[in-house]
């Protein structure tokens, strides 16, 4: 059985699972899906494999080798086949599209899965398997030049679509709802993509009251219809967001975007608005009162010196 027979019974089994509405099936049927798509890509790695070898690209390790003839060429060593790592070097390198960001929010979703679903929030599967629709149907139809109806016919192509569509008019909704809200901060507005129910960890929030004033947003769940604030949930998403420019700026030796606030203690002190989007405290002190030094937020407990000035008037104080 070829690797795209196995995707579409691994899709189509997920799907099946899914249209049963059993609570625990519900693993199963995501498990299913984010399976079926990775073995869509790697059905792309073999068709773009040399006649020879078509399954060449698909595996972990490949050895060159001089063949009979004298010549040089590629061979599979092996029986692992590469890892989602791999896929994402190969593609870009073949210039294979895929919406990486789409396939890793998916991924982590799947991965939260267990940990945070309940069985008052069916939309937390119904958002992995929208999306998921959509990382199928533009891979299939755009790399494949498959028709996805066809291959994965009617009765499942036509479940995967109404999901898609329910779940999107509700995200539709929800968004509408946050954008009549006056963020304030920027970084605030940009964040609201990580908001989850804190809760069920569903995506589908709304707020109900547009004249709210910041920090003090009222938001419901559509999912689970938990009441709950903004500040409830601020520091997981930024952590959420900005973990990753925080990874990338200590790397680079940089600094990371937000810290924790001396004030309430949450990582919610971000450096690009000078105040924490949380408690909204600023720095106190901004500069040194002995050489002028601007200081850092690490700082503010020796109230108005740098640490170099400090630790100098501590040895005077001791002589």
């Amino acid at each position: 059985m070829s690797l795209l027979n196995n995707a579409v019974d691994s899709i189509q089994v997920g799907v099946e699972d899914f249209d049963m509405e059993d609570d625990r099936r519900n693993a199963s049927a995501i498990r299913n899906i984010f399976a079926g798509i990775l073995l869509l890509y790697k059905e792309k790695l073999c068709r773009l494999s040399p006649e020879n070898d078509k399954e060449l690209l698909i595996k972990k390790k490949i050895q060159p080798v001089i063949n009979e003839y004298g010549e040089l060429e590629f061979q599979g060593n092996g029986h692992k086949t590469v890892d989602v790592q791999m896929i994402k070097e190969l593609f870009k390198s073949l210039k294979v599209n895929v919406e990486w960001k789409r396939f890793d929010e998916v991924n982590r979703l799947r991965n939260d899965l267990e940990h945070y679903y309940t069985a008052k929030s069916p939309d937390a599967i119904r958002e992995i398997v929208s999306k998921s629709f959509l990382l199928i149907r533009d891979f299939t139809a755009n790399e494949l030049q498959e028709n996805p109806v066809s291959l994965f016919g009617e009765d499942c192509w036509q479940s995967l679509l109404n999901v898609a569509d329910v779940y999107a008019t509700e995200e539709t909704e929800c968004k509408e709802s946050l954008d009549e809200i006056d963020w304030k901060y920027g970084v605030v507005s940009e964040i609201l993509s990580s908001l989850r129910c804190n809760s069920c960890h569903s995506s589908l929030v709304f707020a109900p009251y547009e004249d709210d004033v910041y920090p003090t947003i009222n938001l419901t769940c559509r999912s689970c219809n938990n009441d709950f604030s903004f500040d409830d949930v601020v520091a997981n998403c930024v952590k959420d967001s900005l973990y990753g420019a925080y990874v990338s700026s200590v790397m680079d030796g940089g600094e990371s975007p937000y810290d924790s606030c001396p004030e309430c203690n949450e990582v919610t002190y971000i450096h690009e608005e000078s105040c924490c989007i949380k408690c909204e405290y600023t720095q106190e002190h901004t500069h040194c009162d002995d050489c002028g030094e601007s200081l850092t937020l690490d700082e503010q407990y020796l109230e108005g010196r740098c640490s170099y000035c400090q630790h100098r008037w501590e040895k005077i104080m001791e002589e």
